[in-house]
C-alpha cells in the first residue's frame, strides 16, 4: 500500500512518549513530522536499538547487535520481546476521514493505555482541525482514507512538514507515518463489526439481549459466567454506552484503526502465539472532542434547541442533491439571521458547534460584544453589518481564479463575469469596513480590530480594485457571461472592435451589391451573416413548397456550407474575401481579452494572501457582529468566566421561551462541581447537584434547559440572557432530557434513555454538566424509581469528583427511604404553584385550579396535579373524574386490583340470570330421543324464565 512517509527516525524517550501518549501537548515535549527520505548520520543508528518504520519492521531490526551481546538465547529472546512490547507502547495511531461539505471525524489509539478514542464530528476548517489534531494527539502514525488525502492536500501540505512543536527544544524531532488506506477501510458497518469483535473492554456483564431472528441452542448446562451481551444487538448496545454511534465517520476511522492494529499484529507474531492477544490490546472506549473546546454531542445540541434544521418548505429545496433544509427555531437561527456573509455563516456555526474552553478567547470575544453594543456604537454596528452584506468570500473567487488560470489561454470563458464583479466589490467595500471600524469608540484595543486594520490594507485594496475597473467592463462581463475589456487598455483590441461595432453597416452595403446581381423577379430578400468561427455567409430562404433554395445564385458561384429549417447558408468569392481580409473578429477579440484577463488574474493573485486573509477577517467581524446584534435586540448581559467549578446566575432567562410568552419568569441558579482535592475552604460553596421536584407544566424543563444554555453560550463567548452570571469552565454538556425515536434504530424509547444515561456517567467528570429530565419513566415504576434513585446516589457519591447536575423527577417515593439525607451537597428545589381549593358536587370531581407561578422556590414537592394539567389540555371529562377516583385510592392506600376488578350491580345480575340458565340446561337428559319441536320448546322456556327473572329484577329496582 502507498505510503507518503519513508519513516526517516530519529531518537525517541520513554518519558516524552507517554507523556505525550495522553493526548496533550506538554511544553517540555518536542516532536516535530518527517516524511522525507533518506539515511541519518552513522552515530545515530549506533545509537538506535529500534526503528520506528512500522512496527513489522521494529520487530526485525530490534535484534541485539552480536558483538555486545553476552545473553544467552533464551535471555535475548526475552530482551529482545520486551524491547518490542516498550516500542509498541510507545505508539498512537490516528485516523481522519472527511465526508460530505468537510464534515471530519477522527479516531485515535493509544498503546500504552489500551484506549481507543473517538471524536464528536465537527464541520467545517479541515486543514485547521486537522492540525488541531495533530499538534493535541501528537500521533506516531496517520491513517487518511482516499476521500480525505484527495479532498485536501493534507500529505503535502499539513502531514509532511518538518517543523518543531516546541521552537526552543534541542531534542531529535519525532516522525510519525502516513498510510493512505481505500475508502472501504472506513466502512460504517464494517467498524461496528470490529467493534462487536472487541471483548476486552466488557465488563462481563450478565445479561443476555435476544431478538426474533437470532439463533441460540439451549444449553441448561449454560454457566452463569458464560453469559453476556453475545448477540450483536446486544453488543451494539452495550458499545453504545461508551460510543456515540451516531458519528458514523469517526467511528468508521475507529474500524480503520482497528484493521490497522489486526494487520500490525500478523505481521509482528506468528499464528499461535500467545503474546499477541497482549499487543495493541483495546481496553477501553471512550469519546473526546477537540483539544480546548467543549464536548457536545448531537443528543444535547437536539434536546436544547442550539442547532435544529428542518425540512425546506420549498419542494425544489428537498431530495437528493439538494440543500434540503433550513434552520428551525433554535439558538443558532436567532445568532444566523444577523450575519450578511458566507464566511461569516460559516464562522458562526463553527463558533456554536466548537465552544470554547480557552478563557482567554472568550472574553476576547465578550470584549468586543462589550464594545458594540454601546449605545454610541450603534451606528457603526449598522453600517458594518450594511458593509459586510456586500462583501463575497474571497477565497472561492481566488479558487475560480486558478481554475480560469489551469484552464489556459485557450477557453474564451474562463473567466466569468461575476469573479470581477465581486472582486471589485469586495476591495471597495472592504475598504469601507476597515474605516468605519476607525469610527468605533473604544475599539482600537480590540485585538481582531487591531488585524483587521493591519490586514485591511487600503492603500493594497485600492490598488487591486483600480486594477481591475480600468481594465473590466463589468457590465458587458455579466451579460455576456465572459471577460470584456475596456476599450483603452490595449490599442490593438480597440481597433478590432472598431471594425465589429461598424460591421452592420459593412454587411448592409454588401448585400445590396450582391442584391444587384439577381433578378428582380425573383423578388428575393437576401442577407450577408458573420457568424463566429464560421465566418461570413449569404442566407437566402427556403422555398416552402420544394424546400429549396429560393435562388442559388450563379452557376457553380455560390457554395452551399450548411442549412437551417428556415435559411440556407451560402459562400461565395466575395464572402471569401471578406473573410480574408476582416477574418474571424469576434474570436479574434475573445482570444485578446482573454491573454489579458489572464494577466489580469495572475496580477491578482499576487496579492492571494492579502484577499483570502481579508476575506476572513470579515468573516470573523461578520460572526461576533452578529453576537453584538443578539445582545442588544434580547438583552443580554455580559458573564464573568472563571476556572472555578461553578455556575451563578442571577435573573436567568430561556432565550426561545420567552419569545413564545407574553412574559417570562426569571430565575436563579448555583451550582458548584467538585474540587477535585477535596479541599473546599477556598473554594465557591453550593451544592454540586439540583434535585427539582414539582407539578407537571410548571416550568422544571424549561429551568435546566436555560442554565445549560447558560453555559453554552458563555463558552461560544456569547453574552447571556440573565441579569447577571458567573460561569466555570464546563468541558462536557450531557443531557438525558428527550429520546430521538426513529425507525432506523432498533431501540425502544426506553432503551435509547439508557444508552443516554450510560453515555453521560461514562464520560462526564467534575466540571462537565449533566441534565437528566424525568429519567427512569419508560418502565416499570418500580424499576424506573430504582434507577433514578440509583443514579442521584451514584453521582452525589463521587464528592470531590462529582459534576454540576440538574435533576428533574416525578419518582417521589425515592425520598422517603432516607437515601440522600446525608448528601451535603444537594439542593431540593420545585417550581412554586398556587392552589385554589374549591368545593364541588361532585366527591368524585376535583375543581382546585392550579395557577402556575414558574418561581423556582427551595424545598422538596410532592404534588403533580397531573389531573389538573391533563384537564387543561382538553381530555375528556369523565377520564378526568375516573383519574380523580383512583388517584384517591390510592392515596388511602386501597388494593386497586381489587377496587378496579369489582363489578357493578346490573353486570352481578346478568351473571347470576346466565347462571340460571346454565343450570337449567344442564338438568336436562338431553341422552334421550327428543322431538325436534319438543328440544326448541324446552330450549325456549329456558330462556323465557331467564328473560322474566330479568324483568322481576327490573321491577323490584
Amino acid at each position: 500500500m502507498p505510503s507518503s512517509a519513508a519513516g526517516c527516525s530519529s531518537s525517541r524517550r520513554g518519558s516524552s512518549r507517554r507523556g505525550r501518549a495522553r493526548g496533550r501537548s506538554n511544553g517540555g515535549t518536542s516532536r516535530s513530522h518527517s516524511a522525507q527520505q533518506g539515511t541519518q548520520s552513522s552515530r545515530y543508528w549506533r545509537n538506535r536499538r529500534t526503528s520506528s518504520a512500522t512496527p513489522s519492521q521494529a520487530a526485525s531490526n530490534d535484534r541485539p547487535t552480536p558483538i555486545h551481546s553476552n545473553l544467552s538465547p533464551r535471555r535475548e529472546e526475552r530482551s529482545i520481546s520486551v524491547s518490542r512490547d516498550e516500542d509498541f507502547l510507545e505508539q498512537v495511531i490516528m485516523a481522519v476521514d472527511i465526508k460530505g461539505k468537510g464534515e471530519i471525524g477522527c479516531a485515535y489509539y493509544i498503546a500504552g493505555e489500551e484506549r481507543l478514542l473517538c471524536m464528536e464530528e465537527v464541520v467545517g476548517g479541515a486543514a485547521d482541525v486537522v492540525d488541531t489534531l495533530k499538534l493535541d494527539l501528537q500521533p506516531t502514525t496517520v491513517i487518511l482514507s482516499l476521500r480525505a488525502e484527495s479532498t485536501s492536500d493534507f500529505a503535502d501540505a499539513g502531514l509532511c512538514q518538518t517543523v518543531s512543536l516546541v521552537d526552543n527544544d534541542d531534542r531529535q524531532p519525532l516522525p510519525y507515518q502516513i498510510e493512505i488506506r481505500p475508502t472501504p477501510d472506513f466502512s460504517y458497518e464494517d467498524a461496528l463489526n470490529k467493534l462487536i469483535g472487541l471483548c476486552s473492554f466488557a465488563e462481563n456483564p450478565t445479561t443476555q439481549f435476544l431478538v426474533p431472528g437470532d439463533s441460540m441452542a439451549y444449553d441448561e448446562r449454560l454457566e452463569p459466567e458464560d453469559l453476556g451481551l453475545t448477540k450483536r444487538r446486544g453488543k451494539l448496545m452495550q458499545i453504545s454506552s461508551r460510543l456515540n454511534l451516531d458519528n458514523k465517520i469517526s467511528i468508521g476511522c475507529a474500524g480503520a484503526i482497528i484493521s490497522w492494529l489486526q494487520r500490525r499484529r500478523s505481521a509482528a507474531y506468528l499464528p499461535g502465539d500467545p503474546d499477541a492477544n497482549q499487543t495493541f490490546r483495546i481496553a477501553r472506549l471512550e469519546m473526546f472532542s477537540l483539544h480546548g473546546t467543549m464536548l457536545v454531542n448531537r443528543d444535547t445540541l437536539v434536546s436544547l434547541q442550539i442547532i435544529q434544521p428542518e425540512s425546506h418548505p420549498n419542494a425544489f429545496n428537498q431530495g437528493p442533491g439538494a440543500s434540503g433544509g433550513k434552520e428551525s427555531l433554535s439558538i443558532y437561527g436567532l445568532f444566523q439571521h444577523h450575519t450578511r456573509t458566507p464566511q461569516g455563516k460559516a464562522r458562526l456555526r463553527q463558533a456554536f458547534l466548537r465552544p470554547s474552553q480557552d478563557i482567554e478567547l472568550i472574553n476576547t470575544r465578550l470584549d468586543f460584544i462589550s464594545v458594540f453594543v454601546r449605545p454610541e456604537n450603534q451606528s457603526v454596528r449598522d453600517q458594518l453589518s450594511k458593509s459586510l452584506g456586500r462583501v463575497k468570500n474571497m477565497r472561492n473567487t481566488v479558487t475560480l481564479l486558478h481554475k480560469g488560470i489551469d484552464s489556459g489561454k485557450a477557453k474564451q470563458n474562463a473567466f466569468k463575469g461575476g469573479v470581477w464583479e465581486s472582486l471589485l466589490g469586495f476591495c471597495y467595500h472592504a475598504i469601507d469596513i476597515a474605516e468605519t471600524l476607525r469610527e468605533a469608540l473604544g475599539a482600537e484595543h480590540l485585538p481582531l480590530c487591531v488585524r483587521a486594520a493591519e490586514v485591511l490594507d487600503r492603500h493594497s485594496l485600492k490598488r487591486i480594485g483600480r486594477m481591475v475597473n480600468e481594465i473590466v467592463d463589468r457590465e458587458s462581463s455579466i451579460d455576456q457571461h465572459r471577460t470584456v475589456v475596456n476599450r483603452g487598455v490595449n490599442q490593438d483590441l480597440d481597433q478590432l472592435k472598431d471594425v465589429y461595432d461598424g460591421m452592420e453597416d459593412i454587411l448592409n452595403e454588401k448585400a445590396r451589391d450582391i442584391q444587384l446581381t439577381i433578378p428582380p423577379h425573383l423578388n428575393l430578400e437576401l442577407n450577408v451573416t458573420y457568424l463566429p468561427h464560421l465566418g461570413f455567409h449569404l442566407t437566402v430562404p427556403r422555398d416552402p413548397a420544394t424546400g429549396q433554395a429560393v435562388y442559388a445564385g450563379p452557376e457553380l458561384a455560390w457554395q452551399l456550407m450548411f442549412t437551417t429549417p428556415a435559411q440556407m447558408y451560402y459562400k461565395d468569392a466575395t464572402m471569401h474575401e471578406m473573410d480574408h481580409e476582416l477574418g474571424d473578429l469576434y474570436s479574434a477579440i475573445c482570444d485578446m481579452e482573454v491573454e489579458i484577463a489572464y494577466d489580469l488574474a495572475q496580477n491578482v493573485l499576487r496579492d492571494e494572501d492579502l484577499l483570502t486573509a481579508a476575506s476572513d477577517i470579515c468573516g470573523e467581524l461578520d460572526c461576533l457582529l452578529a453576537f453584538a446584534h443578539v445582545a442588544h435586540q434580547y438583552r443580554l448581559s455580559r458573564p464573568r468566566i472563571t476556572e472555578d467549578n461553578i455556575i451563578e446566575i442571577k435573573g436567568g432567562r430561556h432565550l426561545l421561551q420567552e419569545m413564545t410568552v407574553p412574559s417570562f419568569v426569571a430565575n436563579d441558579a448555583l451550582i458548584v462541581g467538585g474540587d477535585g482535592d477535596g479541599n473546599r475552604d477556598t473554594d465557591p460553596t453550593g451544592p454540586s447537584m439540583i434535585l427539582l421536584t414539582g407539578p407537571n407544566y410548571s416550568g422544571k424543563s424549561v429551568y435546566q434547559k436555560q442554565v445549560a444554555l447558560a453555559v453554552y453560550m458563555a463558552q461560544m463567548g456569547s453574552f447571556l440572557p440573565a441579569d447577571s452570571a458567573t460561569i466555570g469552565i464546563t468541558d462536557k454538556i450531557l443531557t438525558r432530557v428527550s429520546a430521538r425515536e426513529t425507525v432506523s434504530k432498533v431501540q425502544s424509547a426506553f432503551m435509547i434513555e439508557m444508552q443516554q444515561i450510560a453515555m453521560a456517567l461514562n464520560s462526564c467528570t467534575r466540571r462537565s454538566l449533566l441534565v437528566i429530565d424525568e429519567f427512569g419513566k419508560g418502565t416499570d415504576t418500580f424499576d424506573g424509581a430504582g434507577l433514578a434513585a440509583g443514579v442521584v446516589h451514584h453521582l452525589l457519591s463521587l464528592g470531590a469528583q462529582a459534576p454540576k447536575t440538574l435533576v428533574a423527577t416525578h419518582f417521589h417515593e425515592i425520598f422517603e427511604l432516607g437515601l440522600f439525607r446525608e448528601a451535603g451537597n444537594l439542593a431540593f428545589a420545585h417550581m412554586e404553584v398556587q392552589v385554589d381549593e374549591r368545593d364541588s358536587p361532585c366527591a368524585d370531581e376535583d375543581n382546585s385550579q392550579v395557577t402556575y407561578l414558574f418561581n423556582l422556590r427551595p424545598g422538596r414537592s410532592d404534588l403533580s396535579y397531573g389531573v389538573q394539567c391533563a384537564a387543561m389540555n382538553g381530555v375528556p371529562a369523565e377520564i378526568v373524574e375516573r383519574a380523580v377516583v383512583i388517584a384517591r385510592l390510592a392515596q388511602q392506600g386501597e388494593d386497586l386490583v381489587a377496587t378496579c376488578s369489582a363489578l357493578k350491580e346490573d353486570e352481578v345480575e346478568e351473571l347470576r340470570s346466565a347462571e340460571r340458565a346454565s343450570r337449567m340446561f344442564l338438568g336436562e337428559d338431553y341422552d334421550r330421543d327428543w322431538a325436534e319441536e319438543e328440544l326448541l320448546s324446552s330450549l325456549s322456556a329456558m330462556l323465557e324464565m331467564d328473560t322474566v327473572s330479568e324483568e322481576t329484577t327490573i321491577i323490584s329496582e
